[in-house]
C-alpha cells in the first residue's frame, strides 16, 4: 500500500489532474496523471511478499537483568522468487521498535543475530517477524508478519539481605530452617483438582454442593513469608515501581535461600508462591506494571483470607498513613508486619503493629534493612 509519501504524491497528483481538466491546462493535467500513475506502479511493484519461515532462539536463556545483554538468533527462509527486507518487532519498557535484519534474496535463507541491551526491569516481547518490499522511490510498501512471539524477562536488580523476620514459629525447638515437621492443620475446603488425594475428598460437602471438594491442609511448622507489592499507578510510578520491585526481589531471594515458603502478591491481584523456586517470582516482578484499577484494601482483605503466615511485608512507593493503618489491621493474622517504603522523601507514620523501613531506592534499602536488628 502507499506510504505517507505515496499518499501525498497521490493527493497532489489528483489535485493537479482536477485543476488541469477544469482549467483546460493539458500540461498540468498530464503532470497530475503521471503522479497518480507513479503511485499505482509503485504499489504494483511492491506487491505482496511471499511467506517467510522463521525460527527464533535465545542461546543465553530468556531471563536477564538490567545492563546484561541477551543474544537473539534468527533463522529465516524466503519462499518467494523476489527478495525481501526483514525486521524483528521488539516491544519493551522503552516502547516498540523494529530491529533490521539481513535481507533475504529470492528463495534464499540465512541467519541473523542481534543483541538486546535492556536498561530497565520489564517484560520484552520479541516478534513477530516483519518481511516486506518497497519501491525505489519510497512511494509504496508491502509488509507481512511471520512466526510467533517470545518473551524475555528482565528481572529487577537484587541482593541478598542479612535476614528476614519470621514471626512466631511452631517448632518447639525454636529452629528456623523451613523444614516441614508434619504438623498439618485443616485450613479450608476447595474444589477438587486432578492429582489430589481422593482420601482428602469431603464427601458430605461434595454431595451438598454437587461437585467434588477436598480438604486443604497447611503445615503450621513451616515458616512463611508474604510479600505484598504495591503496583498502584501514581506520578512517576514506572521508575518508582522499578525500585519497589528491586526491594521485593531482595526480600524474596533471601526468603527462598532460607528455605521459607514465600508468597508474592501484587496489589493488582496476581500472585505466585515459591513452589517453583525464585525465578518465577522474579518473572512476576518483571511483568508488574503500574495499574489504575487497584485497591489496597481489597488486596489486604485477600491476604487475610489466605492461610495464616508468619510475616507479611508491604513494599510500596506510594503508601501513606491510611495505607499503613489498613496494613496494620493484619496483625491478628500475621505476628510480624513490616512496611517498606521506597522513594518517599518524608516517610508516612506507621502504627505500633507495623515495623517501618524507609529508603530512597532499592540499593539503599538493602543497607537500611541490614542495619535493623532482625532475628536470624
Amino acid at each position: 500500500m502507499p506510504t505517507t509519501r505515496g499518499w501525498l504524491v497521490a493527493v497532489a497528483g489528483a489535485s493537479l489532474l482536477a485543476a488541469g481538466i477544469l482549467s483546460d491546462y493539458q500540461e498540468l493535467a498530464l503532470l497530475g496523471a503521471l503522479a497518480l500513475l507513479a503511485v499505482t506502479a509503485a504499489t504494483l511493484f511492491a506487491g505482496r511478499p511471499a511467506a517467510v519461515t522463521t525460527t527464533r532462539s535465545l542461546p543465553g536463556g530468556t531471563r536477564t537483568t538490567p545492563g546484561r545483554s541477551v543474544r537473539v538468533h534468527m533463522r529465516a527462509r524466503n519462499t518467494g522468487r523476489r527478495g525481501v527486507r526483514i525486521s524483528e518487532r521488539v516491544v519493551g519498557p522503552d516502547g516498540e521498535h523494529d530491529v533490521p535484519l539481513a535481507p533475504l534474496r529470492g528463495g534464499g535463507s540465512g541467519g541473523s543475530d542481534y543483541w538486546l541491551q535492556p536498561l530497565r526491569r520489564g517484560l520484552i516481547e520479541l516478534g513477530p517477524l516483519r518481511a516486506g518490499r518497497s519501491d525505489p522511490l519510497g512511494l509504496a510498501r508491502s509488509t507481512r508478519t511471520h512466526g510467533g512471539t517470545d518473551h524475555v524477562w528482565v528481572h529487577p536488580t537484587w541482593q541478598y539481605l542479612r535476614a528476614v523476620p519470621v514471626g512466631s514459629v511452631a517448632d518447639p525447638d525454636g529452629e528456623v530452617d523451613g523444614a516441614k515437621a508434619g504438623t498439618l492443620t485443616f485450613h479450608t475446603l476447595r474444589d477438587y483438582a486432578p492429582g489430589d488425594d481422593l482420601r482428602h475428598v469431603h464427601w458430605r460437602s461434595s454431595a451438598r454442593l454437587d461437585r467434588l471438594v477436598v480438604r486443604e491442609y497447611v503445615d503450621t511448622s513451616q515458616t512463611r513469608l508474604c510479600v505484598i507489592v504495591d503496583d498502584r499507578a501514581a506520578s512517576g510510578a514506572d521508575e518508582r515501581l522499578d525500585e519497589v520491585a528491586g526491594a521485593a526481589a531482595s526480600l524474596l531471594a533471601t526468603g527462598v535461600r532460607a528455605s521459607l515458603h514465600c508468597e508474592l502478591r501484587l496489589v493488582s491481584g496476581r500472585g505466585r508462591d515459591s513452589g517453583g523456586g525464585l525465578p518465577p517470582l522474579l518473572d512476576l516482578l518483571a511483568e508488574a506494571a503500574p495499574t489504575t484499577a487497584t485497591d489496597l484494601a481489597d488486596a489486604l482483605h485477600l491476604a487475610r483470607g489466605r492461610s495464616q503466615g508468619d510475616t507479611a511485608i508491604l513494599v510500596s512507593g506510594t503508601a501513606d498513613a491510611t495505607d499503613l493503618r489498613l496494613f496494620g489491621q493484619l496483625s491478628d493474622r500475621y505476628p510480624s508486619l513490616v512496611a517498606v517504603v521506597v522513594g518517599q522523601r518524608v516517610p508516612p507514620p506507621a502504627p505500633d503493629s507495623v515495623r517501618l523501613v524507609a529508603a530512597a531506592d532499592a540499593a539503599s534499602f538493602a543497607d537500611r534493612w541490614n542495619e535493623a536488628p532482625w532475628p536470624r
